[in-house]
């Protein structure tokens, strides 16, 4: 008996689209994935001015009157003044220079005393952007002169901001920008012992015009 042979076998099916995925995506080296993602991230950020292109919200510009609130102050800027010399408030000029003076009302919002002169205190968060990052030459309460006062918690001051400046620098009328600095709290470890403040960060600005009072009125009333 003769055994026909056997027919051939039917050609196998190619593989699908999907399995070819699969094996292909299996013999992808793992560390290729965080190439290709980031690859894309960075071709979509160039499509939108890249990184440094982010935009950045502005500073607040406050009116004089308007009050900052950081975790140390509530601080409100009053005014600005030009004067030939303020020894009582603690401010000595050179010959050739006047003082200017910026009055502003300090309320500390933290739990204990802050100091007004130091590297920590409101000294640290204030500047005038005219005279770039120049602190104050001094600080001191404007109802009675005392100088670098420290500052209780939820008790307003009064106080006076002075630094030195050329006699030339400013006149009346001109502008300066006050800006306004936040510090950061951070507790001592190992050689620093104790909370204190640093860091000092621009968070708001304004604009204030300056007015020249000259001598001073009190020189002014005794000329008179």
């Amino acid at each position: 008996m003769t055994v026909p042979p056997a027919a051939p076998a039917p050609d196998a099916p190619p593989p699908s689209r999907s399995a070819w995925i699969a094996r292909t995506w299996d013999r992808i080296p793992t560390g290729w994935f965080a190439g290709i993602l980031t690859a894309v991230f960075l071709a979509g950020t160039a499509a939108f001015g890249g990184l440094a292109q982010a935009a950045v919200p502005p500073l607040p510009e406050l009116e004089p009157g308007e009050t900052h609130v950081n975790e140390q102050f509530a601080l409100t800027v009053e005014r600005a003044v030009l004067i030939d010399e303020l020894p009582e408030a603690g401010i000595t000029v050179e010959p050739g220079q006047r003082v200017l003076a910026v009055v502003l009302t300090a309320e500390n919002v933290w739990d204990r005393a802050l100091p007004s002169e130091s590297s920590g205190g409101l000294s640290a968060g204030m500047r005038v952007a005219e005279l770039a990052d120049a602190p104050p030459a001094a600080i001191a309460r404007f109802d009675d002169t005392t100088f670098a006062p420290y500052l209780q918690p939820r008790v307003p001051a009064e106080l006076v901001v002075t630094w030195a400046v050329d006699r030339n620098a400013l006149a009346e009328g001109d502008e300066i920008e006050i800006v306004l600095r936040d510090l950061s709290l951070r507790e001592g470890a190992l050689v620093v012992a104790g909370e204190y403040w640093e860091s000092p960060v621009t968070a708001a600005t304004m604009t204030l015009e300056v007015t020249d009072v000259g001598a001073g009125s009190d020189a002014e009333g005794d000329e008179g």
